[in-house]
């Protein structure tokens, strides 16, 4: 008994040190739970307040523009800010910024990066053109036509509120209209096109320098016949030339220029068009790549553009014989 006693007398004091170091866990944990509350507290109340705004990029808008429709203010939080709905406020507001990105800056500091609006072109419609940039936003709605800027025509907009990205009232062609803006973006062969007709999405039509009709055809190959008739309409074919560029794509492998003066009797079978072979891309093995086998190549780029090179520097001019 006196044993059992003893070893109870002996575990009082663990039991103690045990509850007093739970106590002081407990204790270190509202300290530290408090420590938090009170530093949100302070961040949203008096820490990170904003006392600078800078805006970054070119635009047609001032500065003060620009900070004004974000609706940020000097002393508003910089926790408590919503950075989405300011670039909305921007983006709704100011239609010539293509992309706004407001960004924090600890500890109290607020950048609102813009890129300005670049003019694509003026899109046809019934009542007069809606003006978009190259990223596809309406920016304008005029009765006439833009002097610099291609039409296009083949596409009927869903909206005409300015600020608003521009959508296609037939999906096929919305879809075909901006695979079209962005290869011709991005293979520069935008350049002195006057008209961009897509109101038969099977037989694209695009006119270069108000003189020369080029028919694309089809969707298919639409990079390579962009790039290709490009080059000829630059390079090929005399500045004082009018008349009709036929593609006829990477399959065939062949293109036909006809005067315009000729173009009637060449559609009823009098002539014949002298075609030229557009340059024929290859692999190392020798074997033609299309747009196909350049697809999901991690060389496309560096091989069509060495062997584009090469293949375009001997291109006989293009033109037409009569046949009689």
């Amino acid at each position: 008994m006196r044993d059992v006693v003893k070893e109870r007398h002996d575990a009082e004091p663990n039991r103690r040190r045990k509850r007093r170091r739970k106590n002081l866990s407990l204790y270190y944990a509202m300290v530290i739970v408090l420590v938090v509350i009170v530093g949100i507290i302070l961040s949203l109340t008096v820490l990170f307040n904003v006392t600078e705004i800078e805006v970054v990029g070119d635009s047609v808008y001032g500065d003060d523009q620009i900070i004004t429709a974000s609706k940020i203010k000097t002393g508003d939080n910089l926790i408590r800010m919503d950075a989405s709905k300011a670039e909305d406020d921007i983006m709704r507001e100011l239609v010539y910024i293509d992309t706004v990105n407001v960004k924090r800056v600890l500890p109290e500091k607020v950048e609102i990066e813009v890129t300005p609006s670049i003019n694509y072109g003026a899109v046809e419609c019934n009542s007069g053109y809606l003006l978009i940039s190259r990223t596809g936003k309406i920016l304008n709605y005029s009765q006439f036509a833009t002097v610099d800027l291609p039409v296009i025509r083949g596409c009927e907009s869903e909206t005409t509120e300015p600020g608003t990205a521009f959508v296609c009232s037939d999906n096929e062609k919305d879809k075909l209209l901006k695979t079209l803006r962005d290869e011709m973006v991005r293979l520069g062969t935008y350049e002195d096109i006057t008209l961009i007709d897509i109101s038969d999405r099977y037989n694209i039509v695009l006119v270069y320098d108000n003189r020369i009709t080029i028919e694309l055809g089809s969707q298919n190959d639409l990079s390579y016949k962009l790039e290709y008739s490009y080059m000829l309409v630059t390079k090929n074919i005399s500045e004082n030339k009018e008349g009709t560029l036929f593609m006829r794509g990477a399959n065939s492998n062949e293109a036909s220029f006809v005067e315009k003066s000729d173009l009637e009797k060449y559609e009823s079978g009098a002539y014949t068009a002298i075609t030229t072979e557009m340059p024929v891309v290859t692999d190392e093995n020798g074997s033609v790549i299309t747009e196909e086998t350049l697809a999901g190549s991690s060389v496309a780029s560096e091989t069509a553009e060495t062997t584009t090179t090469a293949a375009t520097e001997n291109l006989p001019p293009v033109g037409i014989v009569v046949s009689e």
